[in-house]
């Protein structure tokens, strides 16, 4: 069966895996790193594409996960908040917007209207987010999470997920063509799915 970001869901017959999202607050310093590592990328596209430059975009980069670190432990993704990433979205814009009004209260000549205009234009476009922006953040995302997994696994096993699960071949072209059976193809497409279900599970992505 061909995988799609789309199949990518939590799964509550798995209960036994700590999700990342359950490591990240009990401030563990690896699953934070791995936040990061997923959701960081998103998180500069959308303040690059707010007409930040790229010094401030490190900067509300930081504020933005600051404030993730500090809101995170009372984060649930619900109908409200929506998952991870829309939350998410919500605080850069916030702190884009903080950005600009600092802008503003600059002298005369470093801010004023052109800075009224920039702030117009980022809550137009992060509010915004068209079907198919979410459909390439979401795909971002589980790019990202395979990349994060994919030294857990060996090679043969993780080729053989890449031709069923993203290729769409069949189970048994993929083992006849690696000389293994095809349970064995199916078993390691089922682990690797499994495990990536494990590390976006809670996150709603």
């Amino acid at each position: 069966m061909l995988f799609t970001p789309g199949d990518v869901v939590p799964d509550a017959s798995e209960p036994t895996s700590l999700s990342l999202l359950s490591k990240v607050k009990t401030q563990d310093d690896q699953a934070w790193q791995h936040l990061v590592h997923l959701y960081g990328p998103l998180v500069h596209r959308w303040c690059r594409r707010s007409n930040l430059n790229e010094a401030d975009t490190a900067d509300v980069f930081q504020e933005t996960f600051r404030a993730v670190s500090a809101h995170i432990e009372s984060f649930q993704p619900n109908k409200k908040v929506g998952s991870f990433r829309s939350w998410l979205r919500t605080i850069v814009r916030s702190k884009v917007n903080d950005h600009f009004r600092r802008v503003q209260r600059q002298p005369v000549g470093r801010g004023g209207s052109e800075a009224q205009l920039r702030m117009a234009a980022v809550v137009d476009h992060l509010e915004d987010e068209h079907d198919a922006e979410a459909e390439t953040d979401h795909a971002e995302v589980v790019r990202r999470a395979l990349e994060m997994i994919q030294p857990e696994f060996n090679e043969r096993n993780w080729e053989a997920f890449i031709a069923v699960a993203i290729d769409g071949e069949s189970a048994t072209d993929v083992a006849e063509r690696f000389g293994i059976q095809a349970q064995t193809v199916r078993q390691a497409n089922y682990r690797i799915r499994r495990r990536l279900r494990v590390i976006l599970q809670d996150l709603g992505d």
